[in-house]
């Protein structure tokens, strides 16, 4: 048992130090000379871990030079290339700013993905480094919303596994108004959009599309699922897209307000404010229709705009709202000042 954890441990060991070693190649290849410090510092190791990574290139064949004295460091050979072929600077550029991090990072690909740009960058990295680093310093793609919240998206490496093992799981999810549902869902791909992570899966013979945060419980099945090879998520998602916006705009409700209060509306649910016109009633007000998820959120939209809004249509909005409101500030402790007590 001893020697085999021993043997674990020596390849991950090995693995660790043959990752560094291309990285110390692809940063020499793509970024010119670098002091040993700063070697360190970036692949989070000592000083001393750098000199002998160096020294084992050195024997490796890998043209490395060391330059002591002020202005010295460690460089490769001007002749020396270890890198892509056959890209052209419009592909590196493009490659470049398209990839994210944070989405790498979720799937379990952080590494992968850092050394991968390092490979990127030195493709031809005499010519393409002033436009790669201008690029880079003016141009940053970040898919995160601002409050986004990591353990919404616990199941994320389960399904990620079972996407590409083609194995079912079960599965408990909740609907966009509030009510559960679930069963056995047969995961096809994995969709990160605007920060927020969905499966598409099969369940009931249909392809249907899941909120990753969304899921209360997943669990393998143990079984393996007939995948259809023609599907193409690339093709599936951009195809289906208008449903996923009626969706999210299913509860329909008009609203009168201000102009200011039509802005906050704009912002709470982007796209699914429009206007209809002025209104009859109080000038200076217009009249909008919205669309969101649930009457829940419908709810919250109007009694955050308290007296600056009318309910037109559903009335049953108007009164679960002030249903709502009047029982909050009726409970002892709730939003309302507390009750006189005789």
């Amino acid at each position: 048992m001893c020697r085999v954890t021993s043997s674990v441990t020596e390849k991950k060991d090995f693995k660790i130090r043959a990752d560094r070693l291309v990285s110390i190649i692809l940063i020499l290849q793509s970024r010119g000379a670098r002091t040993c410090a700063a070697l360190a510092e970036e692949l989070e190791v000592s000083r001393r871990t750098i000199l002998r990574d160096i020294e084992a290139l050195s024997f490796a064949g890998v043209p490395v030079i060391a330059e002591g004295g002020r202005g010295g460091g460690v460089r490769l050979d001007e002749s020396y290339r270890s890198g892509l072929t056959g890209l052209g600077e419009g592909e590196i550029r493009a490659l470049v700013l398209g990839a994210d991090a944070a989405l790498a990072s979720d799937l379990g690909m952080g590494e992968s993905f850092r050394l991968g740009t390092l490979k990127l960058q030195a493709a031809r990295a005499g010519r393409l480094d002033p436009a790669l680093e201008k690029l880079q310093r003016r141009v940053l793609v970040d898919s995160r919303w601002w409050w986004h919240d990591e353990s919404a998206e616990s199941f994320l490496p389960l399904l990620q596994e079972a996407v590409f093992a083609d194995a079912a799981v079960e599965a408990e999810y909740e609907r966009y108004d509030g009510s559960l549902g679930g069963g056995r869902i047969e995961p096809y791909g994995l969709v990160a959009k605007s920060g927020q992570w969905y499966l598409v899966g099969r369940r009931g013979g249909a392809l249907r599309s899941y909120r990753i945060s969304r899921f209360r419980s997943v669990s393998p099945t143990g079984e393996v699922f007939e995948r259809d090879e023609s599907f193409d998520l690339r093709a599936w998602w951009p195809a289906n897209g208008d449903r996923f916006v009626v969706e999210f705009s299913a509860y329909k409700f008009v609203l009168a307000l201000p102009e200011e209060g039509l802005r906050l509306v704009r912002h709470l649910a982007p796209g699914r404010a429009s206007p209809r016109g002025p209104d009859p009633e109080r000038p200076g007000w217009v009249v909008a229709e919205v669309g969101v998820d649930s009457q829940l959120y419908a709810e919250l939209i109007v009694l955050g705009l308290g007296t600056e809004c009318r309910v037109i249509e559903p009335a049953s909005l108007g009164d679960a709202a002030d249903a709502r409101a009047r029982a909050a500030l009726a409970r002892p402790g709730g939003c309302g000042p507390e009750p006189v007590r005789a």
